[in-house]
């Protein structure tokens, strides 16, 4: 990553409106949907895409980095990381949880199930410390590499790679519990 691009660093010659209307246009989509993986609620989400987009605009010089996207997420990142932060002080309450996503499908029964899984496993991801939850989703969502996932996060690549066991192994853990509390009530 340039020196320039360094979160920092203030570049040489700022970033262009126009390159950065581009860039929003191109990468619009993968950081609502990336903050969105990373905890952010629905309803907050679009402050965090601007913000994000406003400080890509500051930070940029005039070189680009090597992998755009990469360094996208690592900006999104830490103003999510910001905004978790800002959430905890402004509430007490832990365990805010995202609005379920919709199935696809039109049978209710489905639809109630998926929905449930689909909350059982954002609850599960808000109890991850953010750290791991940012591998996680590098690696499980985003198909990164550890060494680009520690790239990205500014990582050793055996802490990366120790991060993401560690929440690998945590998420397994909480899903046995989810299924297990499952099948007693069941009986």
């Amino acid at each position: 990553m340039p020196a320039a691009l360094g979160e920092g660093a203030a570049g040489a010659r700022a970033m262009t409106l126009e390159r950065l209307e581009a860039l929003y246009r191109e990468h619009f989509d993968y950081v609502f949907s990336s903050a969105r993986r990373l905890g952010v609620r629905r309803e907050e989400v679009d402050d965090i895409v601007q913000e994000t987009f406003l400080r890509i605009h500051r930070l940029a010089g005039g070189e680009e980095p090597e992998n755009m996207r990469a360094w996208i997420f690592a900006v999104l990142l830490r103003v999510v990381q910001h905004y978790h932060r800002a959430q905890r002080r402004r509430s007490s309450e832990a365990g805010e949880r995202l609005e379920a996503l919709e199935a696809p499908s039109n049978d209710p029964e489905s639809r109630a199930q998926s929905n449930e899984d689909v909350r059982m496993l954002e609850a599960i991801l808000d109890k991850l410390d953010p750290s791991k939850r940012a591998v996680l989703v590098l690696a499980d969502l985003e198909e990164k590499t550890i060494l680009e996932i520690a790239q990205i996060l500014g990582l050793n690549a055996n802490t990366a790679a120790s991060r993401l066991r560690a929440a690998r192994d945590e998420l397994a853990e909480a899903i046995a519990r989810y299924q297990a509390r499952d099948q007693w009530r069941l009986r």
